[in-house]
């Protein structure tokens, strides 16, 4: 069996699905792996490190692709991949299924069996595999140390001879997996930690971090059976805003990582909300991407309004390529190793929920 790691094509995008840790145990199990020249770069990874563990360096992408049954990607194969991927092959990677499903069809036209591993199931035996996990934790943290690298502040409370600085105020909306991790650097950093969530139950755990928690009063649940987020009512809106828009009145550092899976991200910062924020601050939009949580944010972009610099910025993990490569490759490993045979061939239980649940596209047809 012959497993394909290309270079990732996608601008800004630094990590690569495969490190000489996993390209070995690969070929330990009997497959053959090609990786293209120069993919483990922008991570750390050399060459001469993957052809010391096994892997065959490929020039060409026609030399990559050709005959693989297994290709490892970050992110969905782009249309200038396509033709060099033969019908039936299997993509791992992460496809976006619930943001993007238009593009699932033209993966089915190709003749491609997709596993999307933004869908793994959140069960205890899928946590080794969660790429969400393993990339929002990093993306979290990342996006501290991006928020305190353009604020004109510092991030603890400073006691010197010519005076006090107070700690710089951090407002972290969403308390999922990326939002605690934000939660846990800012207070490292020293700044006084306040958090917001639609999810009652996550309260505990902001508070256990050192944060305070922002409450909005309801007796509604917004929470998915998976964990998961869902969108809140309008009355809960009202709320919320009127809460949020309070705390950020007093907020230098504001992190927002809200998002609904399927759907636009919602809107938690509007223009009115940063009119009244201190002049300077930053906020560090995750869900750019996806629609954005703050009114005006762009991904990829700077932006600034009335004085406020906001950051879109929904691929974070890229600016820690080394640890989220490391990370992302395990996850990969990990949801194939269960099915690897003696003779290096990995064979696909579709019977088993992870397979079923992570396989967006089979035999043509899309499935999610």
């Amino acid at each position: 069996m012959i497993i394909s790691i290309p270079k990732e094509c996608i601008d800004g995008e630094t990590r690569v699905a495969a490190t000489p840790e996993t390209v070995k145990k690969f070929v330990a199990a009997g497959m053959e792996v090609r990786i293209e020249h120069n993919a483990g770069e922008n991570a750390g990874y050399t060459d001469a490190e993957y052809k010391d563990s096994g892997a065959i360096i490929c020039e060409a992408p026609a030399e990559l692709y050709n005959n693989a049954d297994i290709i490892l990607k970050i992110n969905a194969p782009q249309e200038q991949e396509l033709p060099f991927i033969k019908r039936e092959a299997i993509v791992l990677a992460n496809f976006q299924a619930l943001a993007d499903k238009a593009k699932l069809s033209i993966y089915a036209k190709a003749g491609l069996t997709c596993f999307a591993l933004d869908l793994m199931p959140r069960i205890s035996r899928a946590q080794s595999m969660d790429i969400l996990s393993s990339q929002s934790n990093l993306a979290g943290y990342a996006a501290v140390l991006e928020a305190f690298n353009t604020l004109n502040k510092a991030a603890p409370l400073m006691m010197t001879a010519a005076g006090t600085v107070p700690p710089a105020k951090v407002l972290v909306l969403g308390a999922g997996v990326a939002g605690l991790q934000a939660i846990a650097t800012a207070k490292r950093l020293g700044a006084q930690v306040f958090a917001s969530d639609v999810r009652p139950a996550v309260k505990e755990q902001v508070e256990s971090l050192g944060a305070k928690f922002v409450e909005v009063d309801s007796n509604e649940s917004f929470e998915t059976i998976g964990g998961y987020a869902k969108e809140t009512s309008e009355e809960y809106k009202r709320k919320q805003a009127q809460a949020v828009a309070e705390q950020l009145t007093k907020t230098d550092v504001a992190i927002t990582t809200a998002l609904i899976p399927g759907k636009k991200a919602p809107i938690l910062i509007t223009k009115k909300m940063l009119a009244a924020m201190p002049k300077g601050a930053v906020i560090i939009d995750m869900a750019a991407a996806s629609g954005g949580n703050v009114e005006g944010s762009i991904n990829a972009q700077t932006v600034e309004l009335g004085g406020v610099k906001i950051i879109g910025n929904s691929n974070l993990a890229a600016k820690l390529p080394a640890s989220a490569s490391a990370l992302f490759a395990r996850n990969i490993y990990n949801f194939l190793a269960p099915m690897m045979d003696k003779k290096g061939r990995i064979n696909f239980n579709f019977d088993d929920e992870l397979v079923a649940g992570t396989c967006a596209v089979r035999n043509g047809e899309v499935l999610k």
